[in-house]
């Protein structure tokens, strides 16, 4: 009771129910005395109503299940009904002062301390008023007007308790809230695990010291609203976090590593969800693990490191003679689970008949003795039943009040072979070493023979008695001893402990023999030599082979001439000499001429001895001191150094090709080889000897151009030459990728009608940014290079495509596109597809294109030529033969040939009307294809009195600058248009 009053006089104080309080209260209700007084009045009134008041009220009350435990049983009820009934009179009496209002708190506060609830407490009251107007009405139906002032009395009144009470209810809770926090701050602040509360932005809201301790906070700091990453940074504890945050799930047992620097911790946190001031919180409970997980490591580790022994290792009770634990080496050898070893003893290893007596007293030895250490051999037997020797190192150690014994156990099956083995390999070495197939030998450090093998006295013809009376310097070589006894110092004081070298045995009978040798030295336990262990292997054959392959890798095969190893090596000599003597160096490199002719007509058989035969006659031609090489096929070089002048080399160069073109009588066949020569001195034509080389090669090619069988020195000029036609020849590979590539057509007329029935499709090349290249400068470029093809075939579809676009356009639709195919293009075998598929690809029709091919190109294989042309023909396709009267053409193969037109060759046309021969040939011509049914063409037309006289000579076509310069399509298509292209 003494506390009750005390708490009511605390939550007095505390809400400011001091007389002052109590009058403002009264105030805001506005109760006034003269409400006080009509209080009074119906306080008589009421006051015989209010047990039945009571009654009502109560069972009211009976009615709710949650209120049964506290209204209680009968003689509870009938206690409760009293002071009920006592409380309600006292709310008329008018006496509403400080004891007044302290009866109410206490009244709320034993109400709060039951359990209560406030709307029980407001329910109730509800009843009491709504049971209570009607009697006021009843007693005071007299002074309808008093009853309602004191209705609005009571009302008053009763808003004072209620407002009492439930302040009593509030300050009630709020301070047991503050005695429960207090006590759990209590509780938390001496946990000796860290504690804190994390609001769902992983801020801080509170934190224990254990927690402050753990992470090296100050406790006094206030980090309340700090993001948690500034304490702890870990992601694996922010995803635990966010995953209770997500899924409300609690985490337990979350292992984070933490590291500072070098210092790494381990901690332990269960995470927890929890509604504080109704706000979702963490509460993050963690424990310093770092000594748990260091010697959880340690332990890990030692098992690891025992269990990765290649020993097995064992750990036996003695009293109860059975293993404890075990190792997994143990575990593997045997063949047993752990399980079932622990179920075993010694005894179980079943040692020999006899045996365990033995290990036995050997265990009490071991236990009994100073070191506690003792070694054990016996036999164990595994799980399969197989049976191994082992060897048992044994200590003895006392541990929770038992003796154990720690027994390192090792099969030493392999050890005991091994020493078996051994012995075997020391009878095998004694065998091997007298019957090995290279001689063998123990060379003491001064040289002594102490040992020798059968085959070692096989290679130097002495007997095992002589050699070891013998030291080595007496069989080796004067000049090798030397450095013989160079290398045993070197092995004697460490610098190497193996050296092989070679060297020269003198042989019993006189003569040296070539030695490998490999030798090792052989120490004492302090280090000290003890003998050379050395091989001897006979290579007296492989120094004979090694000559031979010398001579190979530095003299051609077939004519016994320094190849072009051994040919540089000397020139790079003769350089370096004439360099310090100022002198000069002449290179020469020779060519065959026409040598590929004789080994496709021959054979090559037949080529093979006509280069031995020039090799020995140049050979024959030079000086002593001259160097000839054979480069290669039917190429040669000639080195003169120290020449005084390049007239020396003129003169040896003229020299050479006398002696070449000699007469050479082969197989019933007799030759007169020729040879082109190209000319390079040191140093006007180059410093090193791969130019020297180049700019011969590229005279000698120039002494070809000159017409063969001659000699012709280096110029620079003609290295520029190369290079022009180097850089043309890669111009030409761009160009087709580059599209750089035009057509310009040359019209062709009808003489007898004065239409054009024609054009010849004409190759342009217009590099970017330079001058139109004409045909005569890259077409030999393209033939010599191959680059011919694709160009060839590009015109040809180029062509196609654009005599299609006349005959659609009607531009040109009655003329026939000429093309020119080249030797390269008309030997391919699929030239007759090649031209099928481009006229099928562009739409062309065959008879709108025409075929030129030169006279030359048709005779060099007339049969296969004649198939060619025939298919070409069979397609459809217009064929002409180009430049007819420069070749050889017989009559008999030109009748055969589909061909539909020659053309005169411009050089026949040009001089026709001042030349009787050319004019005698271009009628004949004329003349000749009139009589095959052949059209005839004159092309290089440019006078009218050479347009006369073929008019004269009825040829039937022309073409050439009189008529029209070969020109761009649009400019063609304009020449038509304007009808320009006419002949007066």
């Amino acid at each position: 009771m003494k506390d009750l009053d005390e708490l009511v006089e605390i939550i007095a104080r505390e809400i400011g129910l001091d007389p002052g309080g109590i009058d403002q209260r009264k105030a805001v209700l506005e109760l006034t005395d003269t409400d006080i007084a009509l209080l009074r009045k119906v306080h008589d009134l009421l006051a015989p109503h209010q047990p039945a008041l009571v009654d009502s009220f109560h069972s009211y009350l009976s009615k709710f299940p949650e209120l049964q435990p506290l209204l209680g049983d009968a003689g509870i009820s009938e206690r409760l009904k009293c002071a009920q009934v006592a409380y309600f009179n006292r709310l008329t009496e008018g006496d509403y002062d400080a004891r007044y209002i302290k009866d109410r708190l206490r009244v709320g506060v034993v109400h709060q301390r039951i359990g209560l609830e406030p709307k029980w407490y407001v329910g109730a009251y509800r009843k009491y008023v709504a049971e209570v107007i009607p009697i006021l009405a009843d007693v005071m139906r007299d002074e309808p007007q008093q009853f309602f002032a004191a209705y609005n009395a009571l009302l008053k009144i009763i808003c004072m308790d209620v407002v009492l009470t439930l302040d009593t209810y509030f300050q009630a809770d709020r301070k047991e809230i503050l005695r429960v926090k207090n006590y759990t701050e209590q509780i938390i602040a001496s946990m000796p695990s860290g504690l804190m509360a994390v609001d769902v932005n992983l801020n801080i809201r509170t934190i224990n010291r254990a927690m402050c301790r753990m992470f090296g906070v100050d406790a006094e700091a206030n980090v309340a609203g700090m993001p948690l990453n500034t304490l702890i940074n870990s992601a694996a504890l922010f995803d635990g976090l966010r995953q209770v945050l997500a899924t409300g799930v609690d985490q337990h047992d979350l292992t984070v590593t933490v590291t500072d620097g070098p210092l790494v911790r381990h901690y332990e946190f269960n995470v927890s969800g929890a509604l504080l001031a109704q706000e979702e919180t963490l509460l993050v409970m963690a424990q310093d693990i770092t000594d748990r997980v260091r010697s959880q490591e340690e332990l890990r580790r030692f098992r690891m490191a025992l269990d990765s022994s290649i020993d097995a290792v064992y750990l036996i009770d003695r009293e109860r003679m059975c293993f404890i634990d075990a190792n997994e080496t143990a575990l593997s050898t045997l063949g047993y689970t752990h399980q079932e070893l622990l179920r075993l003893g010694p005894q179980d290893l079943k040692p020999d008949d006899g045996e365990l007596e033995r290990i036995n007293h050997r265990f009490d030895e071991v236990i009994g003795s100073d070191s506690k250490t003792g070694i054990l051999h016996t036999v164990h037997q595994r799980k399969d039943g197989k049976r191994f020797p082992v060897e048992v190192y044994l200590r003895a150690v006392q541990s929770e009040g038992r003796q154990l014994l720690v027994a390192v156990v090792r099969d030493i099956t392999a050890r005991l072979q091994a020493e078996a083995v051994l012995r075997e390999s020391e009878e095998r070495f004694r065998v091997a070493f007298n019957q090995a197939a290279v001689g063998l030998a123990h060379v003491a450090p001064d040289g002594r023979w102490l040992m020798v093998n059968k085959k070692l006295c096989e290679i130097v013809g002495y007997s095992r008695k002589e050699l070891l009376e013998m030291r080595f310097q007496d069989i080796t070589h004067p000049e090798d001893v030397i450095a013989d006894w160079s290398v045993a110092r070197r092995m004697i004081g460490g610098e190497v402990d193996e050296k092989t070298w070679e060297k020269r045995y003198r042989h019993r009978n006189g003569y040296y023999i070539w030695v490998n040798l490999t030798s090792s030295t052989v120490r004492d336990e302090q280090g000290k030599p003890k003998y050379f262990s050395t091989v001897v292997e006979d290579i007296s054959r492989r120094k004979q082979i090694e000559e031979e392959l010398l001579h190979l890798a530095n003299y051609d095969a077939l004519t016994s001439l320094p190849n072009r190893s051994l040919l540089l090596d000397r020139l790079t000599q003769a350089l370096a000499f004439a360099n310090r003597s100022g002198g000069q160096v002449a290179v020469m490199m020779i060519d065959l001429d026409r040598f590929k002719n004789i080994n496709d007509s021959l054979g090559h058989d037949v080529g093979d001895k006509i280069i031995v035969e020039i090799a020995r006659r140049l050979s024959f031609t030079v000086r002593a001191g001259d160097t000839i090489a054979r480069l290669g096929g039917d190429e040669f070089v000639v080195i003169r150094p120290d020449i005084a002048h390049e007239n020396a080399a003129a003169i040896m160069a003229q020299q050479i090709l006398e002696t070449m073109s000699r007469p050479m009588a082969m197989q019933d066949h007799e030759f007169y080889p020729t040879g082109s020569i190209g000319v390079s001195v040191f140093p006007r034509d180059g410093l090193d000897a791969q130019t020297l080389l180049k700019n011969a090669d590229t005279a000698m090619y120039r002494a070809k151009d000159a017409g063969r069988n001659n000699f012709q020195f280096y110029a620079h000029e003609m290295n520029s030459r190369a290079l022009d036609r180097l850089k043309l020849e890669s111009g030409l590979r761009r160009a087709l990728e580059r599209d750089e590539f035009v057509l310009h057509y040359q019209p062709q007329m009808d003489l007898s009608s004065g239409r054009i029935i024609g054009v010849e499709a004409l190759l342009r090349w217009e590099p970017p940014g330079q001058p139109m290249v004409f045909p005569g400068d890259f077409i030999p470029v393209a033939e010599d290079t191959g680059l011919i093809v694709p160009m060839g075939e590009w015109v040809l579809r180029t062509a196609c495509a654009q005599g299609r676009a006349w005959r659609e356009n009607n531009a040109l639709a009655h003329v026939k596109v000429a093309v020119n195919l080249s030797a390269r293009q008309f030997k391919q075998q699929d030239i007759v597809k090649t031209v099928s598929r481009v006229l099928e690809e562009t739409g062309c029709s065959p008879e709108w294109l025409e075929l030129e091919i030169t006279e030359s190109v048709i005779m060099e294989n007339p049969e296969a030529a004649a198939e060619v042309l025939l298919k070409l023909s069979k397609m459809g396709v217009h064929l002409s033969i180009d430049d007819f009267g420069t070749g050889y053409s017989s009559l008999s193969y030109l009748k055969r040939f589909p061909i539909d037109s020659l053309k005169i060759d411009r050089s026949f046309v040009r001089d026709i009307t001042t030349d009787s021969d050319d004019a005698a040939i271009a009628k004949a011509v004329i003349a000749l294809a009139h009589s095959l049914k052949m059209k005839v063409i004159a092309e290089g037309v440019e006078t009218v009195e050479q347009l006369d006289f073929l008019r004269k000579q009825r040829c039937d076509q022309m073409q050439g600058y009189y008529l029209s310069r070969p020109v761009a399509v649009s400019q063609l298509e304009k020449l038509m248009a304007e009808n320009k292209l006419q002949l007066n």
